[in-house]
């Protein structure tokens, strides 16, 4: 339904720690679906970058209501993705990406109470050198 919108062109960079160790990249993305879901019901996320697909097990979500590994999701009833809010994926590869240009695929599935909504969209975004979130080796930013 909102497939062209799903990739944020505004959030994608690469996570140094404050040891300068690149753990991985972050994008950010919306729902592709008309009204906010359960964090349960966000079944499966593949992003592909750089040759390389990124599933279920590498992948951080983030939203307001807190940031779970994917195979934490199906575990939280109680916290909600809204409609109006982007949410961060935090992909851990280690080594991040190159600062380059990357065309960015994603894939994404919701099990809705009355039916599975799947949303795809691919965009090209640039991963400039000063774009990078440093992280604290206690987990804070």
């Amino acid at each position: 339904m909102f497939d062209q919108h799903l990739i944020c062109r505004d959030g994608f960079r690469n996570v140094v720690t404050e040891t300068g160790n690149t753990e991985g990249f972050e994008m950010r993305i919306r729902i592709p679906y008309y009204r906010g879901v359960p964090l349960s019901v966000v079944d499966t996320l593949t992003v592909k970058v750089a040759g390389k697909t990124y599933t279920n097990p590498h992948i951080r979500f983030t939203v307001a209501g807190g940031s779970y590994m994917m195979s934490e999701m199906e575990t939280v009833g109680d916290r909600r993705w809204n409609f109006d809010e982007a949410a961060i994926l935090k992909i851990y590869t280690p080594g991040g990406l190159l600062y380059i240009d990357h065309l960015v695929e994603l894939d994404i599935a919701i099990r809705a109470p009355y039916g599975i909504f799947h949303g795809s969209d691919k965009k090209v975004l640039v991963l400039e050198p000063d774009k990078h979130l440093c992280v604290s080796s206690k987990g804070g930013v």
